[in-house]
């Protein structure tokens, strides 16, 4: 699949404030229209977020009216979701993503939608449940905004048991649903022998909200550090006996600042030298021996042609190694709005990284994206390499002319 994705983030930040990126990019309003480019676009899969915060605000009495008008649009439009139960926000009345109350709550709704829209059948439950869990209970800047490692620890339990829990639920109404648990796609080096155990910790602790969601048996190190900061073995036999990875496809969520250098100290820096999508997702399947795909990627900036022709490249690298990728995905269609500051700050700032403006007119490297969508779906499928910078370049002189 060549696939894109509205941005739908919703964390609370500082004085309770909510960013919410659906109402933010002008799709809560322009939902029929944006679908109508994206098929413009020759693109059928999109990832889409349902905001969990309005429809589970009170679970006695749902609120759908937002969800099934922009579903059955988006259904007319001959698309097909891939539908985000979770992307950053909780309800106002949860204590943040940490919150034992989340899993249950979260069943619950996840059943609740694949009862009502047993139509969908692509679905990633809980969106870069790590990310989430870091940046709310770890860096303590969303939901909760909570430092340390127990309650970090405390937010990666609750989300991990919030995908493994709505996937169960969704199996129930969907056997044949297929799930692309998103994350982050990255990896740690030392920048000093005295650093290297501290990158390596971070090189297994990437991996373990899929673990736990998944139902595998973690490594000694992430054992040791989840029982420390709360994680008893009760309930790691739990994860054990109801995870499961039926159906799942593992999202690889890949930037430019996914590669760290990490000091002595334990601050980290952006890597000085990449070593790029491809290797990394080699160390995936290595590691979950499932399907993957590049499930988010864009770039703010004038690097943006050529970090589409990395990425892209990569890609049907590893297709022709015969590697299983599934497809990529150019996070967001929309213009992104603020997550220059990680959207801690709320003053209105584009964020110029999607296929489109908020004006909704097409950037020059979204034509690129939309040439890739249309020859993929006809199965023609080529390397874009040099080529994409001559034809940025003809692009930028023709939009200026």
């Amino acid at each position: 699949m060549v696939a894109t994705g509205i941005e739908c983030s919703a964390p609370l930040i500082g004085g309770g404030r909510r960013q919410d990126e659906l109402r933010k990019t002008g799709h809560w309003e322009r939902y029929a229209e944006d679908f109508k480019l994206i098929g413009e676009f020759g693109i059928r899969f999109v990832r889409y977020g349902i905001p969990f915060h309005i429809v589970d605000d009170r679970p006695a009495a749902r609120d759908w009216a937002w969800t099934d008008a922009a579903l059955a649009s988006l259904r007319r439009a001959g698309l097909e979701p891939i539908v985000d139960l979770l992307h950053f926000g909780v309800p106002d009345d949860l204590r943040g993503v940490g919150d034992p109350r989340l899993p249950e709550r979260f069943a619950a709704y996840a059943d609740a939608f694949a009862r009502r829209y047993p139509w969908v059948r692509y679905y990633t439950p809980v969106n870069e449940p790590l990310v989430c869990a870091v940046f709310s209970a770890g860096l303590g800047i969303w939901n909760e905004r909570t430092t340390g490692d127990a309650g970090l620890v405390a937010a990666i339990d609750r989300l991990s048991a919030s995908a493994a829990m709505s996937m169960a639920a969704i199996r129930h109404h969907r056997p044949d649903a297929v799930f692309i648990g998103s994350d982050a796609c990255e990896s740690y080096t030392a920048d000093d022998p005295a650093a290297e155990s501290l990158a390596a910790f971070l090189n297994e602790r990437r991996f373990v909200a899929w673990e736990l969601a998944y139902g595998r048996r973690l490594s000694g190190a992430i054992v040791d550090w989840l029982q420390r900061h709360g994680l008893s073995d009760e309930r790691l036999a739990w994860f054990e006996e109801n995870g499961s990875d039926a159906g799942c496809i593992v999202g690889l969520d890949y930037y430019r600042g996914n590669e760290w250098q990490v000091g002595v100290n334990g601050r980290t820096r952006p890597a000085r030298r990449r070593a790029g999508f491809a290797r990394l997702a080699r160390q995936y399947h290595d590691r979950f021996g499932l399907p993957f795909m590049l499930s988010e990627t864009n770039i703010e900036g004038p690097m943006t042609h050529r970090w589409l022709a990395e990425v892209w490249d990569d890609a049907l690298a590893l297709r022709d190694e015969g590697f299983p990728i599934r497809g990529v995905c150019w996070y967001g269609f929309i213009d992104h709005v603020d997550w220059d500051s990680i959207l801690v700050r709320d003053r209105g700032r584009v964020n110029h990284c999607g296929l489109i403006g908020l004006d909704r007119k097409v950037h020059p490297w979204g034509e690129t994206y939309r040439m890739l969508a249309t020859e993929a779906a006809a199965g023609r499928l080529a390397p874009l390499g040099s080529a994409t910078s001559r034809r940025y370049r003809r692009q930028r002189a023709e939009a200026t002319a």
